[in-house]
Protein backbone atom coordinates (compact mmCIF):
# COMPACT_ATOMS: atom_id res chain seq x y z
CA UNK A 1 0.00 0.00 0.00
CA UNK A 2 1.19 3.82 -0.44
CA UNK A 3 1.06 6.12 2.21
CA UNK A 4 -1.12 7.94 0.07
CA UNK A 5 -3.88 4.81 0.33
CA UNK A 6 -2.83 4.14 3.88
CA UNK A 7 -3.45 8.02 5.15
CA UNK A 8 -6.90 8.22 2.93
CA UNK A 9 -7.70 4.69 4.78
CA UNK A 10 -6.75 5.86 8.83
CA UNK A 11 -8.13 9.29 7.64
CA UNK A 12 -12.09 6.89 6.40
CA UNK A 13 -11.46 4.96 9.51
CA UNK A 14 -10.85 7.80 11.82
CA UNK A 15 -13.69 10.03 10.44
CA UNK A 16 -16.05 7.07 10.70
CA UNK A 17 -15.24 6.22 14.24
CA UNK A 18 -15.52 9.97 15.22
CA UNK A 19 -19.56 9.96 13.43
CA UNK A 20 -19.96 6.93 15.30
CA UNK A 21 -18.96 8.40 18.48
CA UNK A 22 -20.68 11.46 17.97
CA UNK A 23 -24.25 9.14 16.93
CA UNK A 24 -23.68 7.26 20.22
CA UNK A 25 -23.68 10.45 22.44
CA UNK A 26 -26.40 11.97 20.66
CA UNK A 27 -28.32 9.09 21.10
CA UNK A 28 -27.50 8.98 24.53
CA UNK A 29 -28.47 12.79 24.88
CA UNK A 30 -31.54 12.27 23.55
CA UNK A 31 -32.68 9.15 25.66
CA UNK A 32 -31.61 11.51 29.03
CA UNK A 33 -33.23 14.22 27.86
CA UNK A 34 -36.47 12.57 27.18
CA UNK A 35 -36.37 10.84 30.83
CA UNK A 36 -35.58 14.32 32.03
CA UNK A 37 -38.57 15.66 30.48
CA UNK A 38 -40.71 12.97 31.07
CA UNK A 39 -40.08 13.59 34.88
CA UNK A 40 -40.01 17.04 34.46
CA UNK A 41 -44.02 16.93 32.95
CA UNK A 42 -44.78 14.65 36.34
CA UNK A 43 -43.99 17.27 38.52
CA UNK A 44 -44.98 19.62 36.84
CA UNK A 45 -48.60 17.64 36.79
CA UNK A 46 -48.31 17.03 40.64
CA UNK A 47 -47.02 20.90 41.54
CA UNK A 48 -49.97 22.10 39.30
CA UNK A 49 -52.76 19.72 41.26
CA UNK A 50 -51.21 20.94 44.54
CA UNK A 51 -51.77 24.27 43.00
CA UNK A 52 -55.40 24.30 42.27
CA UNK A 53 -56.08 21.94 45.35
CA UNK A 54 -54.39 25.29 47.60
CA UNK A 55 -56.29 28.10 45.59
CA UNK A 56 -60.03 25.62 46.54
CA UNK A 57 -59.68 25.64 50.14
CA UNK A 58 -61.39 28.37 52.19
CA UNK A 59 -60.82 28.36 55.88
CA UNK A 60 -63.04 28.27 57.97
CA UNK A 61 -63.89 31.24 60.59
CA UNK A 62 -63.51 34.20 58.24
CA UNK A 63 -66.81 35.78 59.76
CA UNK A 64 -65.35 35.34 63.51
CA UNK A 65 -62.17 36.73 62.40
CA UNK A 66 -63.91 39.67 60.92
CA UNK A 67 -65.84 40.45 64.33
CA UNK A 68 -62.73 39.85 66.15
CA UNK A 69 -61.48 42.35 63.68
CA UNK A 70 -63.36 45.14 64.48
CA UNK A 71 -63.47 44.36 67.97
CA UNK A 72 -59.90 45.00 67.82
CA UNK A 73 -60.04 48.35 66.38
CA UNK A 74 -62.50 49.32 68.53
CA UNK A 75 -59.95 48.33 71.43
CA UNK A 76 -57.86 50.12 69.59
CA UNK A 77 -59.19 53.55 69.53
CA UNK A 78 -60.37 53.60 73.15
CA UNK A 79 -56.70 52.57 74.33
CA UNK A 80 -55.93 55.60 72.10
CA UNK A 81 -58.17 57.76 74.23
CA UNK A 82 -57.10 56.32 77.28
CA UNK A 83 -53.44 57.12 76.34
CA UNK A 84 -54.45 60.54 75.52
CA UNK A 85 -56.01 61.50 78.55
CA UNK A 86 -52.99 59.55 80.93
CA UNK A 87 -50.72 62.13 79.28
CA UNK A 88 -52.85 65.18 79.59
CA UNK A 89 -53.17 64.10 83.75
CA UNK A 90 -49.54 63.62 83.62
CA UNK A 91 -49.33 67.03 82.11
CA UNK A 92 -50.98 68.53 84.61
CA UNK A 93 -49.75 66.77 87.64
CA UNK A 94 -46.20 67.43 86.54
CA UNK A 95 -47.34 71.40 86.58
CA UNK A 96 -48.54 70.68 89.63
CA UNK A 97 -45.47 68.89 90.97
CA UNK A 98 -43.19 72.21 90.10
CA UNK A 99 -45.09 74.32 92.36
CA UNK A 100 -44.34 72.29 95.53
CA UNK A 101 -40.59 72.18 97.01
CA UNK A 102 -38.63 68.60 97.07
CA UNK A 103 -37.17 67.88 100.08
Amino acid sequence: MSPVTLALVVGFVALAGSLAFAGVRSYELWRTSRKFFGALGQANAALTASLDQLSAFEPGGLDRLSTATARLEASRARLTILTGALARVRGQWAGLAGLYPKK
